[in-house]
């Protein structure tokens, strides 16, 4: 009915609203600090002898609706003397009420204020915010990031319910649905992804110092962009809310695989340990007749693979002016570097298990990031402006050794078949995102406030002269470069540049403010605009056979050899064009949305949203594949689209401690570029090409969640939900030899599932000198999904699935996050020891066709140990423990039929472990 008649419902609940508002009783008014003059945030405010009662918010408000009568008011908070105030309220009647507390001594005093500067980053102020909303919202803050051990979104984000990381994937997978069906923004405006491989930025790169608070919404309002069927993932980045302070942190680690190793390989040209570029982002080749490239295929060892991380946080808060005016400022600046190393297999295999490629790998790894976070934001009687710039650089390198059997190399050098195949592959990714946000809200009166937010950020990404050597050995055991292709030994240089401008305005109207819950009209509109370009160029060594040692691969492949003709540099256009390929996307958003927020009563609320949202897509192309430009018989990809998206909000408060809530949505989902960008990119095990005539999917949301509130930071939460989703996008092998990926539309897919979560404090002891208690947490998603897999053609792309029915990919039956923290508090110190376990239940990595069954990614549990002691009168803070401690292996299957014994076994395609990471840390806190 709502969807179908969404204004006459609109009016209906707007009239309730405004008749409902005229006849209550308000008791209202702002709680301050007496000594600093500063607002008290969770004061307590109640009728006594009744079970009325409130809590003052951020800024010390609060407002609590009552029948006409005498009453007394206490108004109390830890650390203060409580207050009581006797009031006669009349029908109708707004009555303004302000109090001071006075701080019962300096010690609780000081107590009050870590409360007031951390409160929106712990554990218990969170999990009120998610009591009172009326949405399906989880929140994890700092504090529990660091009881939980996460040390970055990306970490602590799969610390709630039905959220995981997979291996094979940089990003998380939400309820089983993966990068594409998710949305990331920061402070509430859109982020871009610095990769062109991927929809969202990595979260990888949130490390727990810029971070305030995650908040997961996986149900959706009208207030979030459309282009959502997963979650909205927003970081809230941290600011200034103490006066003064200067945090370091010093912190080195190791992998015990990458230490072990006596030559830890890196790219020559490649490596530094901030990651900065040496050669540029850019090919120097201009004339194929000259070997002009700036480094060599020659790898380099690294000195002594040592994991460091060390970061400078700080701020200042200024008085300005009379009044309660401030400017503070904040900053974070901070360096992690991060080296790896696994040794495993990769394999291609037939639907009957014959190997095409069977390799041993050697892998060595490198990551370095550098981020810097500013925050200047300027506080005055009537709101606040801000303005927040983010820089991050990062850089992630490999060097691979593939050693075994490859098909292709290994049976077409004739009659003299290579004994065996060496592949070398060398590759950097070097980013940079810098984005600047400028947000402003403003409180017109006690009914009408409004915020506005703009965002532009800069992309700037690059693969710079990612270099491939493929090797035949000889039954004389010396080498040859293979010969089957000339793309088998190549350089390949790629840059990606990606402006983003992103804006939202937003009006909310309180029709009852002196209410203690008053209904909420919120008007407001987003406009977004990226604009991507992705060049790239592949050099390829057009020869036959040409004799090298794998050791000195510049002996023979240089300017010398060039010049005899011994071998050719060729583009992937088969001519001497140098003119990069290339595709070109821009994509508009304009959206308008209105939501009502409406509490039926003290119990029951409901929020009624509808946003209409428009979307312009238009993607170009030149490639060896096809190409817009010079095929006029080839048209661009266009998505011109206009969705108008009804959502529905509910909570029920059976009492104080029990809450249902209900929640049903439309939205879409928009294909990635990178899955409509038509080239071919090649990896050692697989290649993947983008399909550019995909289609936006449209998605059915509904979700019922049951939370038990057992005290301020306890919970029991069981919720069950379910998706329909038109024209999903699927991942499948091509019907080739090797495994080829792409990307075609499927009819529809169903997703349901059931979730559960537990936090709750085992043991508490509360003596005159010590603290401590032992906590536990426990989140479990169970998930059905089924795919209908019936042929299907989108575009230039056909799929015919081994199965028509089918998982969908990266759904995992069941997901399993758990965590056992012991914590201890005296005036002298403070320990916190926290165990954090993770499992993952298998899940489909890609979907089978032509008679090839499903890739599979097998279960992986993860277990890490963290531990953190602290020095209250020195303010030092140790930090140790480490990270996946049971090393479990990371494998790929794929199910196949032997011709000869009929038997079906799981083929191993890819297998590898990481390693422990051990770690310790020393933070100073001023």
């Amino acid at each position: 009915m709502i969807k179908r008649f969404p204004l006459l419902f609109f009016l209906i609940v707007l009239n309730i609203s405004v008749s409902f508002a005229q006849s209550q009783s308000v008791v209202t008014g702002t709680v301050t600090d007496q000594s600093s003059n500063s607002f008290l945030p969770l004061v307590s405010v109640t009728i006594k002898g009744t079970a009325v009662a409130t809590a003052s918010d951020e800024k010390g408000k609060y407002a609590i609706s009552v029948e006409p009568g005498t009453y007394t008011i206490l108004f109390s908070l830890v650390g203060y003397e409580a207050i009581e105030e006797k009031v006669v309220i009349k029908a109708g009647e707004t009555l303004a009420i302000d109090k001071a507390l006075h701080s019962g001594s300096k010690q609780l005093n000081e107590v009050v204020i870590v409360q007031q500067k951390t409160s929106r980053e712990k554990e218990t102020a969170l999990l009120a915010e998610q009591k009172k909303s009326v949405e399906m919202k989880q929140a994890i803050g700092s504090q529990e990031m660091a009881k939980k051990g996460a040390s970055n979104a990306a970490t602590a984000v799969t610390k709630t319910a039905g959220i995981v990381k997979l291996e094979s994937a940089k990003n998380v997978f939400v309820r089983g649905l993966g990068d594409r069906y998710n949305s990331t923004s920061l402070n509430g405006l859109p982020l871009p992804s610095e990769d062109p491989l991927y929809k969202n930025i990595s979260l990888d790169f949130f490390q727990s110092n810029i971070i305030k608070n995650i908040n997961v919404n996986k149900t959706f309002s009208a207030t979030i962009y459309g282009d959502n069927a997963g979650a909205n993932i927003d970081i809230s980045s941290k600011e200034l809310d103490d006066r003064s302070f200067l945090s370091i942190y010093v912190e080195g680690g190791a992998n015990t695989n990458a230490v072990s190793v006596s030559r830890f390989a890196v790219a020559e040209g490649a490596f530094s340990y901030f990651g900065f570029l040496k050669n540029g982002r850019n090919s120097p080749i201009t004339d194929l007749n000259r070997y002009t490239f700036k480094s060599s295929f020659q790898t380099e060892k690294a000195l002594t693979p040592i994991n460091t991380n060390f970061n400078i946080t700080g701020g200042r808060k200024f008085n300005v002016g009379k009044g309660r005016n401030t400017l503070s400022l904040f900053g974070v600046a901070s360096n992690m570097s991060d080296y790896s190393y696994r040794t495993g297999f990769i394999g291609q295999a037939t639907n009957t298990g014959d190997y095409q490629q069977a390799m041993d790998v050697k892998r060595y790894d490198y990551r370095t990031t550098q981020s810097l976070l500013g925050n200047v934001k300027f506080r005055h009687t009537k709101g606040s402006v801000s303005l927040n710039s983010l820089f991050i650089h990062s850089d992630a390198q490999f060097v691979g050794n593939y050693l075994g059997y490859n098909k292709d190399i290994n049976d077409n050098l004739g009659s003299a078949d290579a004994q065996n195949s060496l592949i070398v592959r060398q590759q950097n990714n070097s980013n940079n995102l810098f984005s600047n946000q400028l947000l402003a809200n403003y409180k017109f009166s006690r009914k009408i406030n409004a915020n506005i937010g703009a965002v532009y950020s800069t992309l700037r990404g690059t693969e710079p002269d990612r270099k491939t050597n493929a090797y035949a050995m000889t039954t004389s055991g010396s080498y040859i470069l293979s010969a089957n292709s000339p793309g088998d030994n190549n350089r390949f240089f790629s840059v990606l540049n990606e402006n983003d401008l992103g804006a939202k305005a937003e009006v909310n109207y309180k029709f009852n403010p002196e209410a203690n819950l008053p209904v909420v009209l919120t008007l407001g509109g987003n406009y977004r605009k990226t604009d991507r370009t992705f060049n790239f160029t592949e050099f390829d060594y057009q020869q036959s056979g040409l004799s090298v040692d794998p050791n000195h691969p510049d002996a023979s492949l240089n300017q010398q050899n060039l010049n005899v003709g011994a071998f050719k540099l060729i583009t992937l256009w088969n001519n001497t064009n140098l003119d990069p390929m290339f595709y070109i996307g821009h994509r508009k958003i304009g959206a308008g949305y209105a939501q009502l927020f409406y509490p039926v009563n003290e119990n029951l609320m409901v929020q009624v949203g509808l946003r209409n949202e428009n979307v312009e897509q238009t993607i170009t192309w030149n490639t060896n594949i096809t190409s817009t430009v010079t095929d006029l018989t080839t048209p661009p990809s266009l998505i011109d689209k206009n969705y108008l998206l009804p959502s529905l909000n509910i909570k029920y408060s059976i009492n104080d401690k029990n809450a249902l809530r209900f929640a049903a949505s439309e939205t879409y989902t928009m294909p990635q570029f990178k899955e409509m960008a038509n080239f071919l990119y090649n990896d050692i095990n697989f290649n993947e090409r983008g399909n550019p005539y995909l289609v936006p999917s449209i998605d059915y949301n509904a979700d019922l969640k049951y939370d038990y509130y057992l005290s301020r930071k306890e919970i029991i939460s069981v919720g069950a939900f379910y998706k329909k989703i038109q024209n999903p996008v699927v991942r499948m092998i091509m019907n080739t030899p090797g495994l080829d990926y792409s990307y075609v539309n499927t009819k529809n897919a169903n997703v349901a599932g059931a979730e559960v979560e537990v936090r709750k404090t085992l043991y508490t002891f509360k003596g005159e000198r010590n603290n401590s208690d032992l906590s536990f947490g426990f989140n479990a998603s169970y998930l059905y999904s089924q795919e209908d897999q019936t042929d299907v053609t989108t575009g230039l792309v056909s799929a015919t699935f081994t199965h028509q029915k089918g998982k969908m990919q990266g759904a995992s039956p069941l997901l399993i996050n758990s965590d056992l923290s012991y914590s201890m508090d005296n005036d002298k110190a403070s320990f916190l020891s926290t165990l954090v376990f993770n499992y993952a239940y298998d899940k489909v990595f890609s979907v089978g066709t032509t008679g090839r069954e499903n890739v599979l990614e097998k279960a992986v549990p993860t277990l890490d140990f963290i531990n953190s002691f602290g020095l209250k009168k020195s303010r030092l803070t140790i930090s140790l423990g480490g990270r996946n401690i049971l090393d479990p292996k990371f494998e790929l299957t794929q199910k196949s039929t032997s011709n000869v014994t009929g038997k079906t076994t799981d083929v191993l395609i890819s297998s590898y472990k990481r390693g422990i990471t051990l770690f310790l840390g020393l933070g100073w806190h001023l």
